[in-house]
């Protein structure tokens, strides 16, 4: 487009364009910094209610400084044309990402989550309500920081001129039942309510209520009980599921407090050491109880020794019998231990991998190692492993990649799928994982089955071997 001036930056390509105002992508002329303008229209200006929407906007922005928050470097006001400059943030908004993707999972959201409680507790402990918290309204850099933005409708509790213009406004799938009643109090817990919206979707693909008509949907906020994420996500954290339930609560006194506290209820769902209970040491001996009930039943004699049958000599059986017990006690040990040990190295298999799961992305990197050296991996960890392909977090696709590189029998049939990964994930760790991975693919198994079987095999020959020619034996010398 031919460019326009409004001094001192030069308009460039519009990035967007709403009932507030439009913004385009600018060059302010003292150091060449791109920037994005917000200028309001002179027809919108016309307007007073609007007029002074969007000087509020200008005026709450002066006084939020957070990395969480949309940086403002003031407005000014040229032959009527009003407007004002921000910083850039190129990437789109969370509403963006989740069209694109369906749905977030539930530890990239609660990343996402502790930014925006930043972002509003930064604005709330400055008097400032949002009012209109949703994913269209975050933006997202390259790096992955959110960045709150849009405070058109934003209220301040020391100066609320604007309220009688329109109170319910807001976007509907996100408005606290206070707000669209229109009474006070409008609060910080306001947003909070939204915030619980905005997770609601991002976790499901779809905020907690809709309908074909908007009033359907103003009248489900007021009077119908939220869903249950926990009835919609087989994988959501019960702390998460709680969370939300409390954010969605009707009565603003029944949600939590502040943004702090929201925060904090997220941050101890990402800490090692959380409060609920603690993951199972997976190296940890504990007593089983299959493998001492078996070792009970053959321990009495009368258990292994068969009586004598008619006819045959009650010394001579009885000898048999006994040199043929004690190689099947030997045959039955060695049963046992190798029966004890894939038992054992099973219940640390499952631990592990619950482990692997619950915990945060970047802390699975150990427990990754510890599931690469397993000398084999069952099915329903394989499944799991190979779901975790397509994980919305980079540290989980390369744990994920680290194990089935180091068995192979599990990572040939996904080779597809590791190819698909080298060719299109966006994260070049990734892409540097799976070429790693598919390097080792026609080398020799690393790992190999135990000699459990082996000893057990050969251990029944011995006994039969034992027993034929012990029998034979034993009747010449009677």
């Amino acid at each position: 487009m031919e460019s326009r001036w409004i001094w001192p930056f030069e308009l460039q390509d519009k990035l967007g364009e709403g009932g507030m105002g439009v913004v385009y992508r600018a060059r302010y002329v003292g150091n060449d910094r791109i920037v994005a303008v917000k200028l309001i229209p002179p027809e919108v200006a016309a307007d007073p209610t609007l007029l002074a929407r969007f000087e509020r906007e200008m005026e709450v922005l002066k006084q939020l400084r957070h990395p969480n928050i949309v940086h403002s470097f003031g407005g000014v006001c040229d032959n009527q044309q009003r407007f004002y400059a921000m910083e850039l943030v190129e990437g789109g908004t969370l509403a963006d990402i989740l069209r694109e993707r369906g749905r977030l999972a539930w530890d990239t959201v609660i990343d996402y989550g502790l930014q925006m409680c930043a972002g509003l507790q930064c604005a709330h402990e400055r008097g400032v309500v949002h009012r209109d918290v949703k994913p269209a309204n975050f933006l997202v850099t390259p790096a992955g920081k959110l960045k709150l933005s849009d405070f058109g409708l934003a209220t301040m509790a020391a100066a609320t001129r604007i309220t009688a213009a329109g109170r319910t406004l807001g976007t509907l799938q996100y408005m606290a039942p206070e707000q669209i009643r229109g009474k006070p109090p409008i609060s910080n817990r306001t947003d909070l309510y939204a915030l619980g919206c905005v997770f609601f979707e991002l976790l499901t693909g779809k905020p907690p209520f809709e309908a074909e008509h908007p009033a359907e949907v103003l009248h489900k906020h007021l009077k119908d009980a939220p869903p249950r994420l926990a009835d919609q996500m087989l994988d959501c954290p019960p702390e998460l599921d709680q969370l939300v339930a409390d954010l969605l609560e009707k009565d603003p006194q029944n949600r939590p407090a502040t943004a702090a506290d929201v925060a904090q209820r997220l941050q101890s769902m990402i800490q090692p050491t959380r409060s609920r209970d603690p993951v199972p040491n997976p190296f940890q001996r504990t007593p089983t109880r299959a493998i001492p009930q078996i070792s009970a039943r053959l321990t009495p004699d009368e258990q292994l020794l068969p009586s004598a049958g008619p006819g045959g000599s009650p010394a001579l059986t009885g000898v048999m019998a006994a040199a043929i017990g004690m190689l099947s006690v030997l045959v039955v040990w060695l049963g046992l231990a190798s029966s004890e040990r894939g038992f054992r190295a099973r219940e640390a298999e499952r631990a592990l991998i619950s482990a692997w799961q619950s915990a945060p992305p970047q802390d699975r990197a150990g427990m990754a190692q510890a599931l690469a050296k397993m000398p084999m991996l069952a099915p329903e960890t394989a499944r799991i492993l190979e779901g975790s392909l397509s994980a919305e977090a980079v540290h989980t696709r390369l744990s994920a990649i680290s194990i089935l590189s180091e068995h192979q029998e599990l990572m040939r049939p996904l080779i597809p799928e590791f190819i698909k990964l080298q060719k299109s994930d966006p994260s070049p760790e990734v892409r540097n994982a799976v070429e790693q991975a598919l390097l080792k693919k026609d080398g020799p198994p690393r790992h190999a089955a135990g000699p459990g079987w082996w000893w057990l095999i050969g251990g029944m020959g011995l006994a039969a071997t034992a027993g034929w020619f012990g029998r034979d034996f034993l009747q010449r010398v009677a």
